[in-house]
């Protein structure tokens, strides 16, 4: 059987356009942890701080916020137009409110949960989607970007969690990150 150059082209636009389909349409994720990975770091949690009521990961609490420190489990709908919510995974901690996650599009600038009234201006909470299992921001359904980045706090082994939507150059010590649902995995001592 012969081929020409017009019929394989073809087959390859059908080919990407059924696995875009496939990419983008994932079942709704209800209790997802998300876990970062990076050049320094392999699969810490994601974990809010409330003193300022924004996302961190590490293996221990930020020692510079008060307030509650809580792991968390994050609704992820397969709707971009819907907010990902997240919920303490704590029988110690509730939250009183629905908390959202968000994100400066355009800016650097460190995910952060908030009510829908009280999301900061220019933020946004919707347009996340699952791009295999990472997460990423879909600014239309042709453009889903994954640019979060970890920045060093001033508990060793913790960094703050942000998006870094405008490809700025980042502070000394970030390095960029993915975030996914994937847990991480360990070799077995056998």
């Amino acid at each position: 059987m012969l081929f020409n150059v017009k019929s394989v082209s073809s087959l390859i636009v059908v080919a990407s356009l059924a696995n875009a389909k496939a990419v983008n349409k994932r079942a709704d994720v209800t209790g997802a942890t998300l876990y970062v990975y990076g050049s320094d770091v392999n699969g810490p949690a994601v974990f809010y701080a409330d003193g300022k009521r924004k996302a961190y990961f590490g293996n221990s609490p930020v020692s510079e916020v008060t307030g509650t420190q809580t792991n968390i489990t994050f609704g992820a709908p397969d709707d971009t137009t819907t907010p990902w919510a997240i919920t303490a995974n704590s029988t110690t901690v509730t939250f009183n409110e629905t908390l959202n996650m968000y994100i400066n599009p355009t800016g650097f600038d460190q995910v952060g949960f908030a009510s829908a009234a009280s999301v900061p201006s220019g933020d946004i909470t919707s347009g996340f989607a699952w791009f295999g299992k990472s997460v990423a921001y879909a600014a239309n359904s042709s453009d889903y970007k994954l640019m979060f980045s970890g920045v060093p706090t001033n508990t060793t082994g913790v960094y703050a969690l942000y998006w870094n939507g405008d490809r700025t150059l980042a502070p000394t010590g970030s390095f960029p990150v993915t975030v996914k649902r994937t847990a991480p995995t360990f070799p077995s001592l056998s």
